[in-house]
């Protein structure tokens, strides 16, 4: 039997390596880790507003497209796009949280001593009609306890 490369069932004729053949695609081996950071950075700024998942998926896009750049000069442009995107998909989520973070300040910081007791006395009176429980009896204090004490701390 002849085992000459045209009797191999398993190899083609125009599957031979050419250097003069331009039409041949070489695929960089960052390619698909610079893909998944786009993905991912992508994905952080579509799950903007589970806060947590941002930031998961915002830093490993960074980290893959770094690592995705292995020991060449360049990094990819899909690398890059996958950077940009994470980083605008935990700077969304800084922005979020800090305007939330503001404006729950800015609710608290402008009522008086007695309206934020009343309004733990209120928590208290709902969480006891959906739940059934004392909320005092479950974490040891109570919403109105916490206002009265923030109420003091603001010198309310």
């Amino acid at each position: 039997m002849d085992y000459n490369q045209n009797s191999n069932p398993y190899t083609q004729p125009n599957n031979q390596f050419n250097p003069n053949n331009q039409n041949q695609f070489i695929r960089n081996p960052g390619q698909t880790m610079a893909m998944v950071s786009l993905i991912l950075g992508i994905a952080s700024i579509f799950t903007i507003f589970t806060i947590y998942l941002p930031l998961i998926l915002g830093s490993t896009a960074i980290v893959l497209a770094i690592l995705s750049k292995g020991y060449g000069k360049k990094m990819l442009a899909t690398a890059k796009a996958g950077i940009g995107t994470a980083i605008g998909g935990i700077s969304l989520i800084a922005v979020v949280f800090v305007s939330v973070i503001s404006l729950f300040y800015s609710v608290f910081h402008s009522m008086s001593g007695d309206q934020l007791v009343e309004f733990g006395r209120q928590i208290d009176e709902m969480f006891e009609q959906q739940t059934g429980q004392d909320i005092e009896d479950i974490t040891g204090t109570s919403y109105e306890e916490i206002m009265k004490t923030y109420s003091e701390m603001l010198g309310k």
